[in-house]
């Protein structure tokens, strides 16, 4: 039993020498594609709307930081109420 690939050469004759069958959808079927469609959509629009709004959120944050050097008024050295070297 020689197999190539994972597959019996006598399968994969079996398998090519089959005629090509038609299938015929049905209304039902034709149903369930389009619920399918439609329920894959809409599932499509909520994962984008999720992800842009993840987005903006993100670039909000960065945009928010605080860009003055009023966050560098005191050292360690001179913070108010904390100080060992201030007389308050």
């Amino acid at each position: 039993m020689s197999v190539e690939n994972g597959f019996d050469p006598k399968d994969l004759e079996e398998i090519t020498s089959r005629k090509p069958s038609k299938f015929k959808m049905k209304k039902s079927d034709y149903k369930e594609l389009g619920r399918n469609l439609l329920l894959g959509s809409v599932d499509f629009a909520v994962g984008s709307i999720k992800a842009v709004g993840l987005i903006a959120t993100v670039t909000d944050n960065k945009s928010r930081t605080n860009k003055s050097p009023e966050h560098l008024k005191y050292s360690w050295e001179d913070r108010p109420y904390e100080s060992e070297n201030r007389d308050i």
